[in-house]
């Protein structure tokens, strides 16, 4: 592995070498590092060409890596000591990059900067911007969990539509009523689909009054009643009812895609996944709050822009990072890709106004009472051996109750560097 990845980082060397700093034409040039699918980077590459002829001094080189190693490769460029300038980094790999030192502080920028209106972009989604209280990124979507279902299906079983009032009981009444038991593999429906790992299983715990970890003693606590009941509820989901397929949690697409072909009636999913099944022209779905327990819970995360700590432009970086977030950019990406806003202006404007065929109201409610991940340096490290118990529990081969015992003992090691 390691190999691989010093390998890969000298490659973005070799291919970024002469490139950075300035041209032959005299222009400054930016690097910027994206990781999208064809549509948007055929979006982003018409907006550099509006940057670069409002900054004619200015030239920007953009590299975009679609595939699901492009985080990778952007810690492999920031290892070799040639990250580009402007970044589009994961929400998970925000902190720990922020931590070593990558990214640069922008509080100087917004204190010069008195045009930008740092106010629009929601709290919550700045806080995901922070570390150490400083921020050294900014939300370029907003990210949350919704219930997706298949109204076709609620209408061949006589079932009223999820909507706020649904409670997890709620929630697996309508699944029993939609599951279709058959000795045909091809014909089975399932109620729901089930996503047993890492933050999906998030808004669940949050619901029923649970949390993973309690970031002021630094320990986990899955292995609370509160969390342990709520994962006994998704594994009975499985096991008990029989309203959600065995599935292999390794794929994390497989949901979607028994959605996507009309095997399960409900799933859980976000605004990312919108595009994709709207291709699905013959799928007739719209989108609900998740089912409530003891009170109403999503996960809030976001995809950032962030600066390079070592950009020997940062002026110019600032001015393309600005651009990249403005409003008419985030109604461009939201009206036209279905990226959910993180300025609140656009989310209740243009995202809203425009009609969509689903609910979008959804999402947009959805950051007010969303909660964070924990959002500490370790977490991506430790929370490993919090999704190793999570198999075996999914699997069978142990209970809810031994398994999150064996986390919360293991993660609190972790933590504590005693593992």
């Amino acid at each position: 592995m390691k190999l691989h990845w010093w390998c890969l980082a000298l490659l973005v060397v070799a291919l970024l070498a002469g490139c950075g700093g300035g041209s032959s034409s005299g222009k400054q040039r930016l690097v910027l590092y994206t990781w999208t699918p064809p549509d948007e980077l055929a979006l982003n590459q018409r907006l550099v060409k509006e940057f670069e002829a409002q900054h004619p001094d200015l030239q920007v080189n953009l590299i975009n890596e679609p595939s699901q190693r492009a985080m990778d490769k952007l810690e492999g460029m920031i290892a070799a000591g040639k990250p580009p300038d402007v970044m589009s980094i994961h929400g998970a790999y925000f902190v720990p990059f922020a931590a070593k030192g990558a990214l640069l502080d922008l509080e100087p920028h917004l204190r010069r900067d008195r045009e930008f209106n740092l106010a629009d972009f929601y709290p919550g989604l700045l806080e995901l911007c922070r570390y150490r209280g400083q921020l050294y990124s900014l939300p370029r979507y907003a990210s949350v969990y919704a219930l997706f279902y298949n109204r076709d299906l609620f209408d061949q079983a006589g079932i009223s539509y999820p909507d706020a009032s649904w409670t997890w009981d709620t929630y697996l009444q309508a699944a029993r009523k939609l599951t279709v038991r058959s000795d045909n593999p091809a014909r089975a429906r399932y109620g729901c689909a089930i996503d047993f790992w890492g933050a999906r299983i998030y808004p669940w715990v949050w619901a029923n009054g649970g949390r993973l970890i309690d970031l002021s003693t630094m320990t986990c606590t899955a292995d609370s009643p509160a969390a342990q009941e709520a994962l006994q509820f998704l594994v009975d989901l499985r096991r008990k009812w029989e309203v959600a397929p065995e599935i292999d949690q390794s794929d994390h697409r497989i949901t979607k895609e028994l959605f996507k072909a009309g095997r399960v009636a409900m799933f859980m999913s976000g605004a990312w996944d919108v595009q994709v099944l709207k291709s699905a022209t013959t799928l007739n779905w719209d989108v609900a709050p998740l089912p409530k327990r003891k009170v109403r819970a999503t996960l809030l995360g976001t995809e950032n822009y962030g600066i390079s700590a070592r950009t020997r432009h940062p002026e110019a970086a600032w001015q393309l990072m600005r651009f990249l977030l403005s409003p008419q950019t985030q109604a461009l990406m939201g009206t036209r890709l279905e990226k959910q806003p993180s300025r609140r202006s656009v989310a209740e404007g243009p995202y809203l106004k425009q009609p969509s065929g689903y609910n979008r109201r959804v999402f947009v409610d959805a950051v007010s009472y969303g909660l964070m991940a924990p959002n500490i340096p370790e977490w991506d490290r430790v929370s490993r051996h919090l999704q190793e118990q999570l198999d075996l529990i999914w699997t069978g081969k142990v209970s809810v109750a031994e398994g999150t015992r064996v986390a919360a003992d293991r993660v609190t090691k972790a933590l504590k560097g005693k593992l």
